[in-house]
């Protein structure tokens, strides 16, 4: 490095500059450039990032029903700037989003499209086929994605289940089963085995998942007697082992809400039907992976609340209204502190990243 500074001194500044800044400062010299593509620099510019978290959300336009993303800027929700989307899901009705640690992941399940996106460096992947064995007589009808890191090898990884529909036959093919790792940029189809033990039950794709310390939540139902009675468990992946598992739920016939609290996976029994009976209580995932523990109770009287994305800051809860409004609600206060229009369908967490996407 030139100049008086040492290279541990200029370091402590870089890693706490922004990821555009730094994109920027890679011209500056050679050095620099392999220092910011350095795992080691990667890691610690990411656990400063942490510390700075903000809330990504997807909504439709009402008019229209467009999507968008929109980045805010601070916690008010009310600042923000919009994301464009990559070109294929600009023009499409529908696409499942998820995000982890810094990246995000769409899928557009009838075309089996998915796309690997880093906002903060502006790369992005897509993969047009996630399923190269298909024969062309099939037809995708369903298909929902697990998305998340691989806390042991460092690796981005994709779950993607779907269900094709035979057009000759005229008959539902059993869900296929398969993951995406983004270090070797390949697909990997899971043995009938792998996955036997959870063809009786249906996933469900939806924005009630989550993913927490690189392990995958679903809830998946089977039906009993009828078709109108349903009994819930929750689906488990693991991206470093790469094995499924089915957890019973604290509450098998309505599901609640699958969500992160203190690094931990935990439901909380909510409004997901309207002529149900619910506790709105909220159950941790125990240590085990196999029981729960009830934690706390929420409610909100002052609201009819469809849906909840998650906790948020001192003591507060973002939770989506009736009317699809997004709502930011302090526990403690029994308030309503911002309200934003809008028909909002997925909200996270999110931290700039330096994480490398890959070539297209």
């Amino acid at each position: 490095m030139d100049g008086n500074w040492s290279l541990d001194m200029l370091i402590e500044i870089l890693i706490k500059l922004p990821v555009k800044s730094i994109i920027r400062f890679k011209c500056v010299a050679k050095t620099w450039c392999h220092l910011f593509q350095s795992p080691s620099f990667i890691s610690r510019h990411f656990n400063i990032s942490k510390k700075n978290k903000r809330l990504v959300v997807c909504h439709r336009d009402g008019d229209n029903y467009n999507f968008f993303i929109r980045l805010s800027v601070d916690e008010t929700l009310v600042s923000y700037h919009d994301l464009h989307l990559p070109f294929h899901f600009a023009s499409i009705d529908f696409f499942e989003f998820r995000v982890d640690n810094g990246l995000f992941c769409l899928l557009d399940p009838l075309n089996s499209v998915l796309a690997l996106w880093n906002p903060a460096t502006r790369e992005i992947k897509i993969r047009r086929e996630c399923n190269q064995n298909i024969p062309s007589k099939f037809s995708t009808f369903f298909g929902t994605i697990g998305f998340g890191l691989d806390p042991l090898s460092n690796d981005y990884k994709v779950v993607y289940i779907c269900k094709y529909h035979d057009s000759e036959k005229d008959i539902q093919e059993p869900a296929c089963y398969s993951i995406y790792s983004m270090s070797s940029d390949s697909w990997r189809e899971f043995n009938d085995e792998d996955v036997e033990f959870i063809r009786d039950y249906e996933v469900c794709g939806s924005s009630n998942n989550a993913c927490v310390n690189g392990v995958y939540y679903w809830h998946t139902y089977k039906y009993i007697n009828s078709r109108w009675d349903i009994y819930l468990k929750v689906l488990a992946f693991n991206f470093s082992t790469e094995v499924f598992q089915l957890i019973d739920s604290p509450f098998p016939e309505r599901g609640g809400h699958l969500l992160p609290l203190h690094d931990r996976i935990a439901i909380w029994d909510t409004n997901l039907l309207e002529d149900i009976e619910i506790s709105n209580e909220v159950w941790v995932l125990d240590d085990d992976g196999r029981h729960w523990t009830k934690v706390l109770k929420i409610e909100i009287p002052v609201l009819q609340v469809k849906k909840m994305f998650g906790f948020w800051k001192n003591g507060k809860v973002l939770v989506k209204s009736v009317t699809g409004e997004l709502l930011l609600f302090d526990l403690e206060m029994e308030e309503v502190q911002t309200r934003v229009g809008g028909d909002f369908i997925y909200v996270y967490t999110y931290e700039e990243s330096l994480v490398a996407i890959g070539k297209q």
